[in-house]
C-alpha cells in the first residue's frame, strides 16, 4: 500500500535555501512554501480545517519573526499543530540554538538531508494522527535523527 500524500509546509528565509535543499525528498507530496515565518503563521491559521501533517523550518529563519519565534507562536496558539514543526539545522548551528533544541520535543534533522530518509519520516507522519516521535542522536551527538518512539507499558 503507497502512503498518502503529505500536506508539507516549508518555511524558508529571504535567501530561499531551505526549499530547494528539501524539495527533490519530498516529490511525492503535497507543498507549499511559506516565505519566512509571518507567512508560515498565515498559512497555518488558514489551514485549520486541512492542516500540513509536517512543518520544516530552520530554527534561525527570517529578521522579522525569527524560526524560534515561530516555534513559540505555535506552542503558545496552535498547540494542536506545533508538534507537527520539524527543525532542519546546519551543522554550523550555534550552539545555544543546539541547547535550546535539545530541550524540547520537536524533531530534528541535519543538512545536507538525504531524500529518502526526508520521504520516509514524511510518509511516517502521514500516516494518521497522533504519531509519537522521539529524537536520538549518533554516536557523535551531532546529529538528530528520526526514529518511531517506543510504546509504553
Amino acid at each position: 500500500m503507497q502512503a498518502r500524500r503529505a500536506r508539507v509546509l516549508i518555511v524558508d528565509d529571504s535567501d530561499h535555501s531551505l526549499s530547494p535543499a528539501l524539495e527533490p525528498g519530498l516529490l511525492r507530496h503535497d507543498l507549499e512554501i511559506a516565505a519566512g515565518a509571518p507567512d508560515a503563521i498565515r498559512r497555518i491559521d488558514c489551514a485549520a480545517r486541512c492542516p500540513h501533517d509536517v512543518i520544516l523550518c530552520d530554527p534561525t529563519i527570517g529578521d522579522d519573526l525569527p524560526g524560534l519565534d515561530l516555534w513559540a507562536y505555535l506552542t503558545l496558539n496552535r498547540t494542536a499543530v506545533a508538534h507537527r514543526r520539524v527543525f532542519v539545522t546546519s551543522p554550523r548551528l550555534p550552539p545555544r540554538r543546539r541547547v535550546f533544541l535539545s530541550r524540547i520535543p520537536n524533531l530534528c534533522i541535519e543538512r545536507p538531508v538525504d531524500g529518502h530518509a526526508l520521504d520516509a519520516l514524511v510518509n511516517r507522519r502521514a500516516t494518521g494522527p497522533g504519531v509519537a516521535w522521539t529524537r536520538f542522536s549518533d554516536h557523535e551527538g551531532s546529529r538528530y535523527l528520526a526514529a518511531p518512539a517506543k510504546a509504553s507499558a
